[in-house]
């Protein structure tokens, strides 16, 4: 009998500075350093029985007083952010799901989310596409393909392959990708007559 591990679905969710949460953690920092900052200013210089307002005012009143509104208007933002986090909890965002293994198939996130049952699966590959970028580079971006066709009937150009997203995590500010050998794991917990392959390079 299956473990009720391996039934389990792998989910890929967004991660890094796109997120509410992460946000909402960094921001708690910055404000926990600036509160931290004013009581040691006041406890070092009650110590040394000087004047508490010069070096307050030398802080929180340079550029114009920008720290000083940063610092007022920092907990507003905190507390949008938290209830925007509650609700998030509270409500399935997909949105931040970028790829769902399990059961019944694979769920591509993103822009335009897809299921593809695993019946019609022949197989799924990481490779990367010759693209340009905004700025007019050449790169190579990282994807993730679901074939729908049989290895010997594959075309040549790889979008005609079957559904594909950007590689998971490739693309978010300090996020973390998708390890490959993860989503092998995956695939072969759930589906496991099903290739998984990385096929690095691909012209189409």
């Amino acid at each position: 009998m299956q473990s009720a591990q391996a039934t389990e679905p792998f989910v890929v969710k967004r991660h890094g500075l796109g997120t509410t949460r992460t946000a909402l953690a960094l921001g708690t920092v910055v404000f926990g350093l600036m509160v931290a900052l004013t009581l040691t200013i006041v406890v070092v210089q009650a110590i040394r029985g000087e004047s508490i307002r010069e070096p307050l005012e030398a802080v929180w009143l340079a550029w114009g007083g920008t720290p000083l509104i940063f610092a007022v208007g920092l907990p507003i933002l905190l507390l949008v952010g938290a209830i925007t986090a509650i609700e998030e909890r509270r409500e399935e965002d997909d949105d931040d799901v970028l790829l769902t293994v399990d059961d019944t198939g694979i769920h591509l996130g993103g822009e335009q989310p897809r299921m593809i049952p695993w019946g019609d699966v022949r197989g799924v590959c990481r490779l990367e596409r010759h693209e340009v970028n905004d700025e007019g580079e050449d790169t190579w971006e990282p994807h993730l393909v679901v074939m729908l066709l049989d290895e010997d009937a594959l075309p040549r150009s790889t979008k005609a392959w079957g559904p594909s997203c950007p590689w998971p995590g490739t693309h978010e500010i300090l996020g973390r990708a998708l390890p490959y050998d993860a989503l092998a794991t995956a695939v072969a917990q759930h589906a496991p007559h099903v290739p998984v392959s990385n096929r690095g390079r691909v012209e189409d």
